[in-house]
Parts: structure tokens; sequence; C-alpha cells
């Protein structure tokens, strides 16, 4: 109990942040701005980067900055290329010495300013086949140790008051009724639910299922079902910790997460876990594969008329996101047929 409190309380320390820009203003994916990162800001600011929500966290060089074009937007968007010597990976697939290229894009007044030369600390994600830069700071001891503990925890996790909380605290004690399952030193602080990762050597990937009839100009990323696919990539067996099953099916909707438009939530069809549960092991090679509809997700704003609505479906550290082009006059019908028969969809059919 002791450690597990430790880890806890040590998890959330806020670190110093440093601006990139003169203006007070720092973009986020989407070209929303938030206030820069001051040494001063206050601990629970929404700026503060949460280090658990991005799929790459590390520390590197910044060898290289390329200034790219300038959207003539109001504030304008500037681009740039990041080119880094990897140091350490503290969350992702990066290796030491790799040297990589990431994008960045920045809604603002003045041109964002890089600690060039230096070794930063960087959280990225996957844009379209190439990392983008979702934060950059200068690395220093303490914010690195800080963000190294924070990357213990799963995507969807949050701090509340120094805390952890997982995505399923809103179905309260019914989150995690389990007689046996899996252990963690990290528990939610609601539901009692450990924090699981899925570890090195398992592929995490996303695909939409083709629609039953293909509409030209109205849903060519189909009609919001989403194959997730896990794979035991090692010559060995292994455990995905954050894969659960009751020994007779894969409880797809208990393990997933999906992050949109700034908003976590659990799977649709989730309702808890219960009983005995364990993680899914996989032989070496094995892959695992289960459907979810993410029109069943109760809470974003859908988009009117035909627009783009980003998914981000997420277990345990990994993640994919998924860019779904919205339909109204078609998806609407779909979406609210989708909630009504709720039974017949989510993500229970494994293969």
């Amino acid at each position: 109990m002791h450690k597990r409190l430790v880890l806890v309380a040590a998890m959330f320390i806020a670190a110093p942040i440093i601006p990139l820009a003169a203006a007070a203003e720092r973009a986020t994916p989407g070209g929303r701005a938030l206030p820069a990162g001051k040494a001063d800001r206050p601990k629970n600011d929404p700026a503060d980067p949460n280090w658990n929500q991005f799929e790459q966290v590390f520390t590197g060089k910044l060898d290289q900055v390329v200034a790219g074009p300038v959207g003539q937007s109001f504030p304008p968007m500037y681009t740039h290329r990041l080119q880094f010597t990897v140091e350490k990976t503290l969350r992702g697939t990066l290796k030491a010495g790799e040297r990589v290229t990431c994008s960045h894009v920045a809604r603002q007044h003045q041109a964002p300013q890089f600690p060039e030369g230096k070794v930063c600390l960087v959280a990225a994600s996957q844009d379209r086949g190439q990392l983008r830069v979702e934060t950059i700071e200068l690395a220093d001891t303490k914010t690195v140790a800080a963000a190294e503990l924070a990357c213990t925890l799963p995507l969807g996790w949050r701090n509340e008051q120094g805390k952890a909380v997982s995505p399923w605290a809103a179905l309260g004690k019914k989150a995690w009724q389990v007689a046996d399952g899996p252990k963690g030193d990290v528990l939610c602080s609601q539901t009692g639910r450990p924090a699981l990762l899925c570890r090195e050597g398992i592929r995490f990937e996303v695909e939409h299922v083709p629609p039953a009839k293909d509409i030209q100009w109205t849903n060519p990323d189909g009609d919001g079902e989403y194959k997730i696919s896990v794979t035991n990539t090692s010559d060995q067996p292994q455990p995905v910790p954050a894969l659960l099953t009751d020994g007779k099916r894969i409880l797809w909707e208990e393990s997933l997460v999906i992050l949109c438009q700034d908003k976590t939530y659990a799977c649709p069809g989730c309702e808890g876990v219960s009983g005995k549960v364990e993680s899914v092991r996989l032989k070496p090679g094995e892959s695992v594969s289960g459907v979810v509809n993410a029109l069943r997700l109760e809470g974003p704003d859908w988009p009117k008329g035909g627009y783009r609505i980003e998914f981000r479906f997420c277990l345990g550290e990994k993640s994919q996101t998924k860019s779904f082009y919205y339909m109204s006059r078609h998806h609407d019908k779909l979406r609210e047929a989708a909630t009504k028969s709720a039974a017949n969809g989510g993500a229970g059919n494994s293969e």
C-alpha cells in the first residue's frame, strides 16, 4: 500500500514550462490556442502538458530547425520541421541514438522560438505517417523525472488534485468489482482499477471497416466501425496486461478507451469489470481483433454538413488516431440507429 501511495503522489509533480513564443499563446492540434507555459503557472493550469496522453515521449538534442510555409490566417499558422537525435525514450518506440524529423504547427501572433542545439523533452503524436510535436521543453532533471513517472499511466488517465483517475471513474463501484485479476502499483482513486499497459513487443493497429454501401462523397472512411488488432511481434509468448479476458471472450469494451475533442470516453458498450478476469496472453506472432462502432459515442460535438472528426483509440500506452469524414445527412441516422441498437454494436466480435 505504501508503494502505491508514493507512486501516485510523485507521479504528478508539476514541472516548469518554457514558452516557445513571445506571444502568450501556443497551438494545440486543430489550431486552438492555450496560454503559453510559464514557470509560475498554477499547478492545475489546463495548459500543463499531461505527458501520459502522448504516443511518443522522449528526450533528444534539437539538431536543426527548418522553417516552413506560414499560413495566412489570423493569427498566422507557423510550420517548422524539427530534427532530433534521441537520447532517452520515456514512452514509445524510438531508440537512443535514432535521428527523427518531426513536424510542428503553431497558430499564434509571433513565430515560435526553439532551443536549437539543446536537449529537449518532447511529446509527439503520429500524424499521417510522421511524428508531430505536441509539446517541447528544455529538459532538466525535475521535468524529465515528472514526465517519466507520468508515463507509467495509461492513455486517458488524468490527475485530479494529485490522485490518479481512470476513464472508467464515471461507472463508480461497478467499474472494477474483480475478485481475482491483474494487479498494479498505481490504482484509480475512485474505482480501484489498476493502471495497466501493453508493454514492448505488442503492436496496436486500427483500421476502418469498409461500409456496407460505398457512397461517393459521403462515407470515404466508412460508417463508423473500426477493426482493432493487437499482435505479439516478439518471438516469445507475451501477456497484454491492458487487454482483459474473462477466459471465454476478450473484454474489448472494458479495455479500450477513445479520446475525441479533448475528452476521454470509455469504449461504447462498457459496463464495468466483475468476477475473475486476466490479461490476454498471445503466442509469438499471434493476433486478436475486435470491432468498435465509434458512432455509439455519446458526448462529442458531431459535425454538421460534411466535416472531419478525429477518434484516438487507446489501449494502455498504445494508440492510433483516425480521421473520420462525417456527413450528417448520412451518418446522423446511422448514429441514432447504432445508439438504439447497442446490443448489435460495440467491440464484441473477436477473431
